[in-house]
């Protein structure tokens, strides 16, 4: 009898699976579970973690900005300061990894900002759908310091072929702000 009921279940868990293996996106999750993952990975400063988090073309967004303050330095020292090589190296490097590579290398120089970005617990309230490839997720975010009041965000994210990722949001506002202003803030370290 239990046969009977198990092997028709099992030739249906088999046919369902057949094609698993050939171009099944992987999916992150709803779009406030990869908000969640963002928020998580930006405030442990885990560039690479928040890198695959990031909509391609905003991470091409980011690799055209890295590049444009590079050519701008004729030295070739911004260029390997923010991605840690040279240019024939910079164009053997992925979007995730350039913008991985730029943002904690210039916040090594901002230490501020580094702790703003860790200094504070944010709690995911949820995602709004907008049609079938957009999507809002509500975060509440409050700094570590006396005193600070909790703000309500919005992350805006659009699914790709691997899941929802995130396409702008208040934290790559201020990180690309930040990185504008490297090439007019740095200079030849001293010491």
């Amino acid at each position: 009898m239990l046969s009977r009921v198990l092997l028709p279940a099992a030739a249906a868990c088999v046919a369902s699976f057949a094609g698993v293996g050939a171009q099944v996106p992987r999916e992150s999750g709803p779009p406030a579970a990869t908000a969640d993952r963002f928020l998580r990975s930006v405030r442990a400063l885990r560039w690479d973690a928040a890198s695959e988090l990031i909509h391609p073309e905003t991470l091409a967004r980011f690799s055209t900005l890295v590049s444009t303050i590079a050519a701008a330095d004729a030295t070739g020292e911004t260029g390997r300061s923010l991605t840690g090589t040279d240019p024939d190296g910079f164009a053997a490097l992925s979007q995730e990894q350039i913008f991985a590579r730029a943002i904690a290398s210039m916040l090594t120089d901002m230490p501020g900002l580094a702790n703003a970005l860790h200094d504070r617990d944010d709690f995911v309230l949820g995602h709004v759908i907008e049609g079938a490839d957009s999507a809002h997720a509500v975060y509440r975010t409050l700094a570590r310091i006396g005193g600070a009041v909790a703000e309500v965000k919005v992350i805006q994210l659009v699914r790709t072929d691997s899941g929802w990722r995130i396409f702008w949001s208040d934290e790559l506002e201020v990180l690309d702000a930040a990185l504008r202003g490297v090439s007019t803030n740095r200079g030849p370290r001293l010491g």
